[in-house]
């Protein structure tokens, strides 16, 4: 899996401080573009993509694009490769929609998480006969622009796992449901100034001290107590959710580490994108020990305010995880 790099920390800053606006142009292609050009383009890109005008894909994406593999993805070259992924997807859910909740930028790099949706009419990549049913999951996407304003890279998590269970691929109930309510997120005005790059090294220091050092009380520290875990509402809240979360994956796999692929700071929200890796040991997801190494993926954005984390969502690579543990699978994309 292929290294997004941190990028200019300075437009960050600018638009934390209001100096930066949105430019209200479609694009921009020829030309860097400014933190807040990326977003209006991330949000033209699904746009369009709604309105099942696949061309946009040709207008915005760079003749050496890459959409790089990962989460159960084949890596897919060119514009055209990645406008027949959508295409394949339609034939499952011929009323796919991609609904835009986040987007985070910094430097050359935008993140992007939303919530997918369909019916499942069709033979969806071949392995999930139509159910009929009305399927809802989440997905974050980083894409890179290069100097000419056009994306040239594509890396992502979903949530596969939940998408094979609604469709009956595989067992279990899935935690996400297109008609739960988001907990409403706590109000802490501290009055704080915390710039981006202050919070960004916050998380970087609470993914190191958490995964990687097992030093679970540093999420004390950093998160809110009344913190909400959005895409996880059956966590506790404040520190605990995450805790536990980590505990329970220290405890399958003692040799857990983490290092960051990215991570980006834009405002008072941080994403960080990082890749896990560890042999298990133990119990894992009701899954007994295999003894196999894994790897897998998961963004994670953080809300702060006044140096606190209050609200957060994930995409991980569960499905990936699995596959590797049990072995088997599939493989999506063309």
């Amino acid at each position: 899996m292929s290294s997004v790099p941190d990028g200019n920390n300075y437009l960050a800053e600018m638009i934390w401080q209001g100096e930066n606006t949105a430019s209200g142009t479609k694009s921009a292609a020829g030309r860097p573009l400014s933190v807040n050009e990326m977003k209006d383009a991330m949000v033209r890109l699904f746009d369009e993509a709604n309105r099942a005008n696949l061309d946009v894909f040709r207008e915005l994406l760079a003749p050496e694009f890459i959409s790089y593999g990962g989460a159960g993805f084949q890596d897919l070259f060119g514009p055209e490769a990645f406008k027949q992924l959508y295409l394949q997807f339609y034939q499952g859910l011929p009323d796919l929609a991609f609904r835009v909740t986040h987007v985070v930028a910094e430097g050359d790099t935008c993140g992007v998480r939303g919530v997918l949706s369909g019916t499942h009419k069709g033979n969806f990549m071949g392995f999930a006969p139509p159910t009929g049913k009305f399927v809802c999951w989440t997905g974050t996407a980083l894409m890179r622009f290069n100097k000419n304003g056009l994306i040239d890279a594509r890396w992502q998590e979903w949530d596969g796992l939940g998408v094979m269970q609604q469709m009956g691929v595989v067992p279990g109930s899935p935690t996400f449901d297109a008609n739960r309510q988001d907990p409403p997120a706590p109000q802490r005005l501290s009055g704080i100034y915390i710039s981006p790059n202050a919070n960004k090294e916050i998380f970087r220091q609470l993914v190191d001290e958490l995964w990687n050092k097992g030093n679970l009380d540093f999420a004390d520290k950093v998160f809110y107590p009344q913190a909400v875990y959005v895409s996880q509402p059956d966590y506790k809240p404040g520190s605990q959710g995450l805790k536990s979360e980590v505990s329970m994956l220290r405890t399958a796999m003692p040799d857990l580490h983490v290092e960051f692929n990215t991570i980006l700071a834009d405002g008072d929200m941080v994403l960080g994108w990082f890749k896990q890796t560890g042999t298990q040991t133990g119990s894992l997801m009701g899954i007994p020990a295999t003894g196999k190494k894994v790897t897998w993926g998961q963004i994670i954005i953080a809300k702060f305010e006044g140096g606190q984390i209050v609200e957060t969502w994930s995409n991980e690579g569960t499905l990936e995880l699995m596959q590797q543990m049990v072995g088997g699978g599939v493989s999506v994309g063309a």
